[in-house]
């Protein structure tokens, strides 16, 4: 007898713009994989009619079968939940709302343009077994992330965060290596337990990108190993980004958010040394390098400027606010 979705195993989280591509292509992954027993949980982060919602549900459950509609796979949206469609709390507020949402014993994180082999779900969950075994202890498993249909690797995790330079180290294994413990790690394949997801969160104060790291490292300051593995792969089916993007700029809005994530982020994980190498080396530098690269890169560079000053003179009022309300509260980085 089918499972209902209050006792399947693993519970799939994929936050979505509500668009059906390249979702759909992800949901057939999922419809294909050897290992059956998990329920799709998709959080809908956009603001549409009901007729919208409708449509986005006929694409979805297009060739399935009536009894996976809700069970196998369950919508959510401002409509027919308690989603807030005005919230501030960018990707980390929608993973949350599907973390929560969760009923399975395991949850498995994706984007909605990932795609998997059909082994995918199968391989995790023992790895997972295997190495809590090997560990004795709890432990996160992360893929190898390629970049589209290519042999290329994209990143296999971070190893560190560099405060001199106010970014991550990107991490790959060695040559004939298995697997490795890296530190952080993007939302494309986070697999683990649901009660330890469920515990620790996403911290909705930080965005773009910086969120999906934000949340491994603090599992990992938990005591959790992270682990990342060679043979177990998403493929990355990414969009062509922008000469802004690619500079690590992106449009107004998200050039604030990024340079206050580097604040915040420092703030909140940094012992005291790496909290003084990053105002003394890092931060004089952050809004000035940024401010080049949109005034060397786009046309309309004036707003993109004005948003990278905001976001240096906002990151600067919340570090200097936590640091008063610490007072003499150090936080470790192992």
């Amino acid at each position: 007898m089918e499972k209902t979705s209050k006792n399947r195993n693993i519970s799939v989280v994929i936050p979505s713009r509500a668009t059906p591509l390249p979702l759909k292509n992800l949901l057939t992954c999922l419809k294909n994989q050897t290992f059956q027993d998990f329920e799709i949980l998709i959080v809908c982060d956009r603001s549409f009619t009901r007729s919208e919602r409708d449509h986005f549900q006929q694409e979805i459950y297009q060739d399935r079968k009536p009894e996976e509609k809700d069970q196998k796979i369950r919508i959510f949206s401002h409509l027919n939940s308690d989603f807030n469609k005005d919230h501030e709390g960018g990707a980390s507020y929608v993973r949350n709302f599907g973390i929560k949402n969760a009923k399975g014993s395991y949850i498995q994180l994706f984007d909605d343009d990932n795609e998997i082999d059909p082994q995918y779900l199968e391989h995790t969950l023992k790895l997972h077994q295997t190495y809590t075994q090997r560990y004795q202890k709890e432990v996160i498993i992360t893929p190898t992330l390629m970049r589209r249909n290519t042999d290329k690797i994209q990143n296999q995790g971070f190893s560190d965060y560099n405060y001199r330079l106010a970014r991550p180290m990107i991490h790959f294994l060695k040559p004939g290596q298995a697997y490795g413990e890296i530190k952080m790690f993007s939302g494309n394949g986070i697999f683990g337990k649901a009660e330890l997801m469920q515990k620790t969160l996403y911290d909705e104060t930080i965005a773009r990108i910086a969120e999906d790291l934000d949340f491994i490292y603090s599992i990992r300051e938990q005591g959790i190993p992270i682990l990342v593995f060679r043979d177990l792969k998403v493929r990355h089916q990414e969009r062509e980004k922008s000469i802004l993007e690619q500079a690590r700029i992106g449009t107004p809005k998200a050039a604030e958010q990024k340079i206050r994530n580097l604040f915040l982020r420092a703030k909140k994980h940094g012992n005291l040394y790496q909290k003084t190498i990053f105002i003394i080396r890092s931060s004089r530098g952050i809004a000035g390098r940024l401010s080049f690269k949109a005034l060397w890169n786009a046309r309309n560079n004036i707003p993109i400027v004005k948003a990278i000053r905001k976001g240096y003179r906002e990151g600067w009022k919340s570090f200097i606010k936590t640091k008063k309300s610490e007072k003499n509260q150090h936080f470790s980085c192992n």
